[in-house]
């Protein structure tokens, strides 16, 4: 029985014209390719990196199951073909198609750490979780905040859809209780190899906005934690020398903003 990597090689191969052509510009031995697409041998490293950058795929995605595979956002576009693509199973939704595999290692809670504009000096901290949803990776986000001056309560949740492209992660959510406003945030691990803090930007506006808004950002995995209610106790805005901020989280949040303000 065929392996998945040898079985995803040739559905790509079958998109372009032929595979000694492929052979050609990818620079690889004819018979070695041969080799490679009936399970026979495996590439080494040098030359699945070769291959992967022909195809416009990451290496490891040709060990995913064909079914998901052929949905991955980096395949799914060459399958469609050019008549194709603008149907509905290519298109926006294929962005988000084929993303729990590689991101299930990021499914969880969060504590979400950005700046904002309402109050001068402070810090919103929010609640997000990530988790699988019918074949995507869904997220919903809690905002609360107290202003300091009047003791107005401000309350904001979005639901979102999330992909990882590259080694960034895509987080694209809608306001669903106003039902005003489209976020997008970029996210990326602050450091190879650990997954607990994210960083990156986060970006929208709102139909009673004239300019978008945008801000540096931090997401903390939560881990271990006793219960929501205890973690929704830390949701809500801060001073920006609060003593209750995660202090990693600050360093690397106001890190963010100076050097986007130098």
């Amino acid at each position: 029985m065929e392996d998945d990597f040898a079985t995803n090689l040739k559905l790509l191969c079958s998109t372009e014209s032929s595979v000694s052509a492929i052979c050609r510009q990818i620079g690889v031995n004819r018979q070695q390719f041969s080799k490679y697409l009936s399970g026979a041998a495996r590439p080494s490293p040098a030359n699945l990196r070769k291959i992967a950058t022909h195809f416009g795929v990451r290496p490891a995605e040709f060990h995913l199951p064909i079914d998901e595979f052929e949905c991955h956002p980096s395949v799914a576009g060459k399958l469609a073909g050019p008549q194709r693509g603008s149907q509905q199973r290519g298109g926006f939704d294929a962005a988000f198609r084929g993303q729990t595999i590689p991101l299930r290692r990021y499914l969880g809670y969060y504590l979400s750490y950005f700046l904002t504009e309402t109050w001068e000096n402070s810090i919103i901290c929010a609640i997000v979780r990530l988790d699988e949803f019918d074949g995507m990776v869904r997220s919903r986000s809690f905002e609360r905040s107290v202003d300091p001056d009047d003791g107005s309560l401000y309350l904001s949740k979005y639901e979102g859809r999330v992909a990882m492209l590259g080694n960034r992660i895509f987080v694209l959510e809608y306001q669903s209780l106003a039902r005003d406003a489209l976020v997008e945030t970029v996210l990326y691990p602050v450091g190879r190899g650990q997954l607990q803090y994210l960083r990156g930007t986060t970006f929208g506006i709102t139909s009673r906005q004239r300019t978008p808004f945008t801000s540096p950002i931090v997401w903390r995995y939560l881990d271990e934690f006793d219960s929501l209610r205890d973690v929704m106790r830390k949701v809500g805005r801060y001073d920006i020398n609060s003593a209750k901020l995660d202090p990693r989280a600050r360093s690397i949040l106001l890190g963010s903003h100076t050097k986007a303000s130098d």
